[in-house]
């Protein structure tokens, strides 16, 4: 197909505007009906020169989605789904240096509502869970008589 770009320079400006996974690269480059040797070869390139690195996009997008409270497990499951190793995945959680039980604290704060009986309760577990906290870092929160 008659490209405007080769595949080298779309992956080059995809990756000057922000971190891409090698997975989503890839995608990327296909949408856009380029070749399969010539998505080999510009994903080769790209990490060869350091322009691509799963290290360092899983780092940021750890960074990233922890500022927005999201925590560990879903995390996990984010970068699974964006190709990330999972050895990768948990060596780069290990150097975040992330207070998890911190974090789940100012996220429950943050959704706690003013009336606190069973079913607000039941609410917030299912928040928490869905954030990817585990159970053991809100727990105790949950447990709070916050009517007195």
């Amino acid at each position: 197909m008659n490209q405007k770009y080769s595949a080298i320079n779309y992956a080059l400006y995809l990756l000057s505007k922000r971190d891409y996974s090698e997975k989503e690269l890839r995608h990327k480059l296909a949408l856009k009906e380029y070749e399969d040797q010539e998505i080999e070869q510009a994903v080769e390139k790209a990490k060869e020169n350091g322009w691509q690195s799963d290290e360092r996009f899983c780092a940021g997008y750890i960074r990233y989605r922890a500022r927005q409270g999201i925590g560990a497990l879903r995390l996990k499951q984010e970068l699974r789904l964006k190709g990330i190793a999972d050895w990768q995945i948990e060596d780069e959680l290990d150097k975040a240096e992330i207070d998890w039980y911190e974090l789940a604290e100012t996220v429950f704060e943050k959704k706690r509502p003013s009336r606190w009986d069973l079913k607000a309760k039941q609410k917030m577990w299912r928040f928490m869970i869905s954030r990817g906290f585990e159970r053991d870092q809100f727990y105790d929160l949950l447990k709070v008589d916050y009517d007195e």
